[in-house]
């Protein structure tokens, strides 16, 4: 049975474009996967605590030697990393914040990627998470493509790539980027409200056919 794991981490619950173009995909993707399973996490609403020692300890002792602290940090850590190896398809929803990604993301990067998940650099094995399909769907403010003013600002994208392919999550990984999503807000970007719309239009038709694969 296929299963989808739908990540949103927007603190925005309304007007989030992330967050409408991600629920695009899963729901044309749920059209296409009657049978199958769906879990949507929201990192933006319920974001999980950031990683601790405590809890990093977990990953590494054996269950029978967990203090209590220790207990309580991999009840939280377990879940994401049952979600995570339950799917098929991972749908990661990003807002760009400061050029980077949204800290609840991290968190929740923090968690799961655990030594059973990473990739053997020497052998390009060792990891749990190899065939699965990972899609990424972006909004950013501004514009960050190649030959842009700020081309150099996008940390996003590329960091993300470099934390997928730690777990290997890089074999089948698509970005969709929607950009210029501040135009309709701030009239400093008002000259570009056109494209905008052509680029949220094109990201739309992008993640209608990914989910239908």
């Amino acid at each position: 049975m296929a299963n989808l794991l739908h990540i949103d981490c927007s603190i925005r619950q309304d007007g989030s474009v992330s967050r409408e173009v991600s629920a695009i995909f899963a729901e044309r993707w749920r059209a296409a996967n009657p049978g199958g399973g769906y879990t949507h996490r929201d990192l933006g609403k319920s974001p999980v605590p950031h990683l601790d020692e405590e809890s990093l300890m977990a990953t590494f002792l054996p269950p029978e030697s967990w203090s209590e602290t220790q207990r309580a940090g991999w009840a939280i850590t377990e879940p994401l990393l049952a979600e995570l190896r339950a799917a098929d398809t991972v749908l990661l929803a990003v807002p760009m914040y400061n050029y980077s990604i949204p800290s609840s993301l991290k968190a929740w990067m923090d968690r799961v990627t655990v030594k059973e998940h990473m990739v053997n650099e020497a052998t390009g094995e060792g990891t749990l998470l190899v065939g699965k399909r990972a899609v990424v769907v972006t909004a950013r403010g501004g514009s960050y493509g190649p030959g842009t003013p700020r081309q150099d600002f996008d940390f996003q994208e590329p960091y993300l790539r470099a934390l997928l392919s730690q777990i290997g999550l890089d074999k089948d990984l698509t970005f969709v980027h929607s950009e210029m999503t501040l135009a309709h807000s701030v009239p400093a970007l008002e000259q570009f409200k056109e494209l905008a719309d052509t680029s949220r239009e094109q990201a739309v038709r992008t993640v209608r056919e990914l989910a239908a694969r």
